[in-house]
């Protein structure tokens, strides 16, 4: 009877000696990246594409806003046209527009649902130490109704709640 209590006690014991070593290790000490800075480059839209400059601002504004919200970076640093990478930089961001429909908002305003605005893109995140890509998603942004139609430029805030989504879902 006291070997099988002796027993049951050093299994009790080894179990929650697992569980306080598993609970006292940060995360980033279990295997887990953790990324500090991100860049974001302009994003890339294909000749062709009638995309806004106003919007593509609106976006870069609203990826930042969206990006540091999540509190997975301690700095993001947005990157003009030819700005190279800061060299502490441990993650960047760029895109690529695939689609983009200005929509109409006299449409929105008439018949929510018509005239949408969408904007399309696919991003890629990438450590630029091993220059590897570590995600890549496609997100997109839609503008169907609103006050008085709604904004156009709402749909820069989908793509960046997009790319919000997929850093906390997907992102090592």
């Amino acid at each position: 009877m006291t070997s099988i209590l002796s027993r049951k006690l050093g299994y009790t014991l080894g179990v929650l000696s697992l569980v306080a070593a598993f609970v006292a290790f940060p995360s980033s000490a279990q295997g887990k990246r953790t990324y500090k800075h991100l860049a974001v480059e302009q994003f890339e839209v294909p000749g062709g594409t009638d995309f806004p400059a106003n919007f593509a601002e609106g976006l870069r504004h609203n990826i930042v806003r969206q990006l540091e919200g999540t509190k997975r970076f301690e700095k993001v640093t947005i990157l003009d046209a030819g700005q190279p990478v800061p060299a502490d930089a441990d993650l960047v961001l760029s895109g690529r527009i695939t689609k983009f429909n200005a929509g109409s908002r006299m449409a929105r305003y008439m018949v929510p649902g018509m005239g949408q605005t969408k904007i399309q893109a696919k991003i890629t995140f990438t450590d630029p130490a091993a220059n590897k890509a570590i995600l890549e998603q496609e997100v997109h942004g839609t503008v169907a109704f609103g006050l008085f139609g709604g904004d156009s430029m709402g749909a820069t805030n989908g793509v960046a709640k997009g790319l919000a989504k997929a850093i906390k879902k997907e992102l090592p």
